[in-house]
Formats: C-alpha cells, structure tokens, sequence
C-alpha cells in the first residue's frame, strides 16, 4: 500500500512541480410548502452545520477542487486521519461511526482517489449536513456523525451544463428537462487519467511499474412531477477505484473499491399541512485487495526425464462487500405553526461477507486450481420505527425531541433478536438578540462495525454486522453552550461528554492479509471509550470578507481488557489542540467579475503511535540470543506537532453563453514534513518519520453554459 502511495505523490509532484517529501525522508421540492422542509441557506443551528458547494469550491485541495470532506476537516470537533486524505474522527468517535448519505441512502464505500478526494462530486451535491448531535429520528446506525448529503435538481425549463479540468480529474455535467415543466434529468461523472499521467514518469520509479487505473463515478437521476401534488425520483450511482502495478518483476498488486446505489421515492402532498414519503433504495459496496507473485524454478531431472524451466504463480486476494436493501415510508405533517411532528418505519436488509479471501497456483506440471480459504457471508434484518416532534417559535426556541425503536438479527449462528431504543434531544433560547443557549442529548446505537486497517479514509476496511459475538455500538452525548451574532460576527463555545461502548479494536488492521488467512475474529477485542472537550468557532461575513476561526480541545481514551493490561489509553487520533482559521478575500467583487484569494491555516497536536521504551536480550535453548521490544503501553508516544498553510487565488468571470471559473492553489505552503507514523529501520537501528504530502500545486477551470 505505501507503494502505491509513492505511485501517486511521485505522479502529481513531477506533474505539478512538487519536491517527493518520502525522497528526503437544499433544495425546496416543488410539490411541498417551504414551511414543511428546513430551507437551503448555508447556516448553523443546534448541531448542525449546512453549507452549499459554491461555498466548498473555494478550498484548497491537492486535487485541483475541494470536496465536502475537505470542508468537515476545518469544523470543531473533528479530528482528521493521514494529511491530506478524507478520514474524519468526530467527537472522539471512530471512522466507521460517521455515516454519510446521499438523498437518504448509506453511501458506505465514499474515498476516491486513495482517499484525497471523496466519489460524490460537487456537480452531484447541492447541500451538505454536518450533524454532530441532536440527531433526526430518520436516520440511525450511527454514534459519531451524520453526513447528509442533498443532491442537485434538474431544471425544468431549460438544459444547463459544466465541465472541469484539475490536478487528477476530469468532469462533466448536464442537467435539464426532458419534458419540459414535468420530467428533468441530471447526469454528471468524473473520471481521473492518474494512469496516463504516470505513463509520463513511470521510468523513473525502478521498483514500480506498469501501473494502471481506473477511477471514475457517474450520477444520473430523473425527477418526474406526476401533478402538482406528487412527485417521483429515480437516482442512480456508480464509483470505482482499481489500481494495479507490478513490483520488480515477480510481483503483482491489485486494490480497489466500488459503489452502486439505486433510489426511488414517491412523495404526495394531502392538502397544505401532511406530505407522505415512501421509497427504497439498494446500495452495494466491495473492496478487492490482491497479489500474485510469480517464481521461476530452474530446470532440474527427475528419473531421467529433464525438467525445463518453469514459473510458478501464487495468487491471493482478500475480499470485502456490503449489499443493502431497504423499503421505507415516512409522513410528515405541519401540525401548527409552531409544531412539525414526523414519524416512519423502514425495514433494512444487509448481506456482509467480511474478509472473504481465495488462492490458486499452478505451473507447467500442476495445472492451475484454486480454492477458497475463508467465506465468511452473513445477512441482518433490521425493523425500525421513528417519530418525531418539532416546536418552533421563530428564531426564538426551538425544542425537538426524536425516538427510534430498532429490532435487529444477524443469520446464522452470530445473531439473536436485539432490541434498541434511541432519543436525541436539542434546545435552543436565543436570550437577547446576540446571544443564546443551546444544548443536545443522544442516546445512539449501531448495529455494524467497521474493522479499520490503515487510517486513511480508503474504503478497505471489513464491515460486520452486531450479533452475538459482537453487541451493537453504543454512545451517550450530551452538549451544552452558548452561541451568537451581531452584525458580521458569529460565534459559539460550548462543551461535550460523550461515552462509547461495544467498540472494536482490530488487532490486524494494517495487514488484511494476514487477518484472512486465520479467523479475523480472533484479532477483534471489545472495548470502551470515552471523550470530552471544548469547541469554539467564531466566524466574520460581508461582502467582500468571510472568515471562520474553529478550536478544540479535547481527551479521548480507549479501554480493552485485552490491551494495555486493562488500563485506559489515549485514542490514536487524541489530538488534545485542534486549530484551524480559514479565510477567503474578495478584492474584486463585479456583477460578471470576481477575483479573490482563500487560505486554510491547521494547527493539531500530533497523533498517537505505540513505540518501546527500551530493549532486552533473551537467550534460546540453541545458544542463540534474542532481541526483544519493551513497550510501556499502548499509545505511548504522541507524534510531532501537525501544522499545514494552505493558499489559493480563483477568478470568476461570467459572459452572456458562460461562466468561467480558474482556481490556482498551493497545498502545504511551507512544505512542511508532517508526520504520518514512524518506522524502525532494523539495518540502520534507527525509528524513520514518514510523511505524505509536501507542498502540492493545483489548478482547476471550470465552465458553466
């Protein structure tokens, strides 16, 4: 895997002019009264934040066009995985925690690109949710975060379309009417030429060659106005990462992932107050990771009868999906004009096969077979049913409260009926104009757990449903502050507790080779965690101006009876400070013309990493003396200080036909050698820092007509 990390910084560094660190060591639906939905304007409120992707664009990204993740990373709160990659850790959660959902389906495979960019474009998402606490009833199997994602309408009057050029991609959309006032479409897809461009400099990298890639995702979704009270959507969604390069000459590595998502909703309006929703959607996520080493035995006799030359092929892969099907409806309905009450139920089925793995050898004596060495399928049903109630008095208070009561099975031997009730619940009192309380609390449960390997956002992590070897994920949350405006200015500080239980440590994450070829279970240890903190923003809007300050500070820590000898450990991703300021400047600010400069300024404590203290000698029966580590504990080293300096200009010029937009940026201004993890060198007998991204160039155009 490092590997195919060269591959990729080596390709963009020489392609942008970057020095190889590793070298030197809401849309309102047409059919429904704004009151009964939450409108589009990019907002905070309790728990949440909402932002647009006009807004997201501005970031700088070391692929050319920032992302929605990009944006979570600089929020309070959020602790980040690999520089520059799309792993978040929110409220001292884990990865596998955050949900992310597009229109209301689980989109569960979201890395591209080796994690520096996330498969669902800007050209697809029109509004993002970043929910932290007080969560909705509708969506569960949660504990850390919810991810909402809104995608794009099509125009029912006239056909619109865009393309874009970055570091590593290359997009387009459409989006129009197909019958004009009732049936729109929109089509958008992204495919990344990283192959291609490192044909360009693949000489120059000895140890890796004859890579190939295929990167792309496509979108496509229908909206079909039946009357002037009901609608129909149709969505489709296809992602894919596959990259294959060879080592020397013997080896040859694969590793990859895909989505594919299916949605259709139907939603009637019975008179000005009631909206009826019912739906299902199919979502498939795989992973693949594979090698196949070849070996040339010379020739040799055997009985008189030589043998020529052969080549021996051992090929090994290990495999990881998740199929979901599910069918639900909900009703919501404007009560008052201070009450929304909402409630549904919906029926999920999963099909998981973790970890499963399969090898064949062959030569020119033995012909080729192979087998399958672990096939661990498995299926869950899960029922829920959800309600909420909403009360509303202008900006004044809010009170809302949400129940979900969730029935879950996993298939076979590992699953028994678990039942699970889940509330969340948030307030806010605007006391005076430019200050207010506010305040959450969650009760939350998950009924799958992700096995995470590396921490880098790429999507080949295992996922395995609760049952009876696992119980499900447990977190309690509470949060409490004071939030404000005047003017220009924004702010909020405000303070959390959360408590974690049922979580999972993989022993044998970094290695999903290794974890499939005995039984993964015996590497998976049942814990607890637990995390508090403080989180402050503040915020400066105006014309030209638009400013964010965001800081945590906050303890995480883990406990396994297994690890550690039953003491607490501090989280691998504790970063006790957490600063980031983002910036953005208009100096140029017309009607068809704007031109204007953003900077990205984070300050993170450094994360943790289990290193010995010492070492000791052990002799063997044979005379021979051992060298062996001493650890004082799990997580006992924290990492150097995280510090990155992003900076961007962009320009954006409108004509009668088009509007164009050029982003020039600078990923790691100061070309800072973060560190990612260090390393024992057991020739030199010193520990190595490794890092991931230097300074990065990028540019992006983008044209709408």
């Amino acid at each position: 895997m490092r590997k195919c990390f060269r591959v990729f910084l080596f390709t963009s560094l020489l392609l942008t002019g970057g020095i190889p660190l590793w070298a030197q060591e809401g849309t309102i639906r047409d059919t429904l009264k704004a009151s009964l939905i939450e409108d589009s304007r990019i907002r905070r409120a309790v728990g949440v934040q909402v932002v647009g992707s006009d807004q997201i664009r501005n970031q700088v990204s070391p692929m050319g066009e920032s992302d929605y993740i990009k944006f979570i990373q600089t929020l309070p709160g959020v602790s980040t995985g690999a520089d520059g990659t799309s792993s978040i850790y929110v409220r001292g959660g884990n990865l596998g925690g955050n949900v992310v959902t597009l229109d209301g389906v689980p989109v569960y495979g979201t890395s591209h690109l080796l994690g520096f960019t996330t498969a669902l474009s800007n050209d697809v998402v029109d509004k993002t949710e970043f929910q932290v606490g007080g969560f909705s009833s509708d969506v569960g199997n949660l504990t850390a975060s919810h991810i909402r994602l809104h995608s794009s309408e099509g125009d029912m009057r006239q056909w619109y379309g865009s393309g874009n050029v970055s570091n590593f991609m290359l997009s387009a959309q459409a989006n129009g009417p197909i019958v004009k006032d009732r049936v729109s479409a929109v089509i958008a897809a992204r495919f990344s030429p990283l192959g291609l461009e490192f044909g360009l400099v693949d000489k120059m990298i000895p140890e890796i060659s004859g890579l190939s890639t295929i990167v792309y995702d496509v979108y496509g979704k229908v909206h079909v106005r039946l009357d002037d009270r009901q609608i129909l959507d149709f969505t489709v969604f296809r992602s894919k990462d596959d990259y294959r390069f060879t080592q020397g000459v013997s080896t040859q590595d694969r590793m990859g992932w895909s989505n594919l998502i299916g949605r259709m909703e139907w939603a009637r309006q019975f008179g000005e107050k009631v909206e009826l929703k019912a739906g299902g959607y199919w979502s498939s996520r795989a992973s693949i990771q594979a090698q196949e080493k070849s070996v040339v035995i010379e020739q040799s006799s055997m009985g008189g009868i030589l043998i020529p030359d052969q080549t021996v092929k051992n090929y090994f892969s290990v495999c990881d999906s998740l199929r979901e099907m599910s069918v639900q409806t909900q009703v919501n309905w404007l009560a008052s004009e201070r009450w929304t009450v909402s409630g549904g139920v919906q029926w999920r089925l999963g099909l998981f096969n973790p970890g499963a793995s399969s090898s064949y050898s062959g030569s020119l004596l033995r012909p080729e077979h192979s087998a399958t060495i672990s096939d661990n399928r498995m299926s869950s049903n899960t029922w829920m049913a959800h309600a909420q109630a909403n009360y509303q008095v202008g900006e004044r208070v809010q009170v809302r409260g949400a129940l979900r009561y969730s029935l879950h099975r996993t298939s076979g031997n590992y699953g028994k009926n678990i039942g699970k009730a889940e509330f969340s619940l948030l307030g806010r009192w605007r006391v005076a104009d430019w200050i207010g309380l506010e305040g959450t609390v969650d009760h939350l449960a998950q009924f799958y757990h992700t096995l995470e390997g590396l921490p880098l956002g790429w999507s080949l992590d295992m996922v395995v449903p609760s049952g009876q070897d696992f119980a499900p994920e447990m977190a309690d949350q509470v949060y409490g502050g004071l939030y404000g405006d005047a003017g220009g200015h924004s702010w909020s500080i405000g303070g959390y507790w959360k408590w974690m239980d049922n979580l999972l440590y993989f022993a044998d994450g970094g290695n999903l080779f290794n974890a499939s070829l005995g039984s993964w279970r015996t590497g998976v240890y049942t814990g607890k965690g637990r995390s508090f903190g403080l989180e402050a923003t503040y915020g400066y809007h105006s014309k030209r101006v638009d400013t964010r300050v965001a800081y945590t500070l906050s303890k995480t820590d883990r406990l396994f009876d297994r690890l550690n000898g039953g003491e607490w450990f501090p989280a691998k991703f504790d970063r006790r400070h957490m600063l980031n300021v983002t910036g953005e400047y208009a100096f140029v600010q017309r009607e068809r013309f704007k031109m204007g400069v953003t900077t990205l300024v984070t300050l993170q404590s450094g994360c943790w990493e289990t290193v010995p203290i010492g070492h000791y000698s052990v002799p063997s029966l044979t005379g021979e003396v051992f060298t062996v580590d001493l650890y004082s504990g799990m997580n006992n080293y924290r990492m150097p200080t995280f510090f990155r300096w992003d900076a961007g200009w962009y320009m954006e010029k409108e004509s009668a036909r088009a509007k164009h937009r050029l982003n020039l940026g600078v990923y790691n201004l100061t070309n800072r050698h973060n560190p990612f993890l260090i390393t024992y060198d057991a020739e030199t007998k010193e520990w190595k820092q490794i890092s991931l991204l230097p300074i990065m160039p990028s540019i992006s155009y983008r044209v709408e007509f």
